[in-house]
């Protein structure tokens, strides 16, 4: 194999990677969350929140009492705008700050118990199709996977 052959060979891997990603981003956000049967149902019906608020939101679930600044860090944002998504998201009624009882000087961040049910419907929306692929891989295959992601991830941070 030529050097040539294997760069193109290694460009058309990196191309349908990143094409494969694409289409499993689009297809989670446009992935339909079935709101609850409530008033904030109705409320989520009339006025969805922004995708950024659905990410932001999607986080506080899977990992209740996570600080500002880690949220920032996971959607990829700067503080000043994870911020401003909490802060929208606690105007909404979905999420609460509160102090750290260890480091007064974290804010972290919960869901309302009122909204629970309507947070809960929006993490299983969302990783019910992933956890169903990943159970579909064999234990070594997941790894891989996650790995890979990880590693694209440093390198792009990188770039």
């Amino acid at each position: 194999m030529t050097a040539s052959t294997a760069n193109a060979s290694l460009t058309a891997t990196a191309a349908d990677l990143l094409s494969a990603l694409r289409t499993v981003m689009k297809r989670l956000e446009k992935s339909q969350i079935t709101p609850p049967d409530d008033a904030t149902g109705a409320a989520w019906r009339d006025a969805p929140p922004a995708p950024r608020h659905i990410a932001a939101l999607r986080q506080v679930v899977a990992d209740e009492g996570m600080s500002v600044s880690t949220l920032a860090t996971r959607l990829g944002v700067s503080l000043a705008t994870a911020s401003q998504v909490v802060t929208d998201l606690e105007a909404a009624g979905l999420v609460d700050r509160f102090e750290d009882t260890t480091d007064r000087r974290r804010t972290l961040i919960k869901v309302t118990d009122t909204h629970r049910s309507l947070a809960e419907a929006i993490l299983d929306t969302r990783l019910r199709p992933v956890q169903r692929a990943l159970d579909r891989m064999k234990p070594a295959e997941q790894r891989a996977v996650v790995r890979g992601l990880q590693l694209i991830a440093e390198e792009l941070e990188g770039s």
